[in-house]
């Protein structure tokens, strides 16, 4: 995550300094009409916007600096991330609606308004976000009934038919995972879909905190890595499993 603050709070503060350069590379004020454009206060914004994009750039290339210090869980680093993208968006806003006289007065009413919708649909986009992030960073739930296996995590799922199990296996260390092709992954869960360096993809719902973790093979091919938790729910889990699959050749 250190070089994922890096280059983003350059590329932020570049974008500073070229906006302040060149302020119609401003969205919104580039495909203005002459006669709007000279409602737009142009020297206060382009001011406005540098600092705006100065200080969101600088915050990042801090926190990345202090993670060479302290060891921060990547679930702060994304909330950091986007709490600053969100303060981008809303301050760029709140800037155009300031330092563009054409949004003054009556005339301007239909424009505000679209500026505090615009606003909200970012202030919901974050909750929704941030909702979906905790969501996912808790362990997934795995159920065994006499039929199935069923995960749940993350907004991902799988029912295993205990029928279809070729092969089940306990692992004591999480395979060697080359990219995660649409999932979630922190420092304490990874849940959904990732393939593995051999090139096999698999459905992962593990938790670091788990113990063991088992891995299930189904005859037409299908790889899942499950775990609980924790180390006691996953070797009930585990028992569980095999004692179905006995029973259920």
């Amino acid at each position: 995550m250190f070089w994922i603050d890096l280059i983003t709070g350059v590329i932020l503060m570049l974008s500073g300094w070229a906006v302040y350069r060149n302020p119609m590379l401003i969205s919104g004020v580039n495909t203005m009409p002459k006669k709007r454009l000279a409602q737009v206060n142009l020297e206060g914004l382009k001011l406005a916007y540098r600092n705006v994009f100065l200080v969101g750039g600088g915050v990042l290339l801090l926190f990345g600096a202090l993670t060479t210090f302290v060891k921060i869980p990547i679930g702060v680093h994304l909330i950091v991330l986007l709490s600053v993208t969100m303060g981008l968006v809303v301050a760029c806003l709140l800037l155009g609606r300031r330092y563009d006289l054409g949004l003054q007065g009556e005339e301007g009413k239909k424009e505000r308004r679209k500026n505090w919708i615009g606003i909200g649909i970012t202030v919901v986009a974050f909750a929704v976000i941030l909702f979906f992030f905790f969501k996912g960073g808790k362990p997934a739930t795995i159920e065994v009934s006499e039929d199935y296996i069923t995960a749940k995590g993350g907004g991902y799922g799988a029912s295993i038919p205990v029928a279809d199990i070729a092969s089940t296996t306990v692992l004591s260390r999480w395979p060697d995972i080359s990219i995660r092709t649409n999932g979630v992954s922190t420092d304490k869960v990874n849940i959904g879909h990732f393939r593995l360096k051999g090139g096999e993809s698999c459905m992962m719902f593990v938790c670091t905190e788990g113990g063991p973790i088992l891995e299930v093979r189904t005859v037409d091919g299908a790889l899942y890595y499950l775990n609980c938790a924790t180390e006691e729910e996953t070797i009930e889990m585990i028992a569980k499993v095999k004692q179905q699959k006995t029973e259920n050749p």
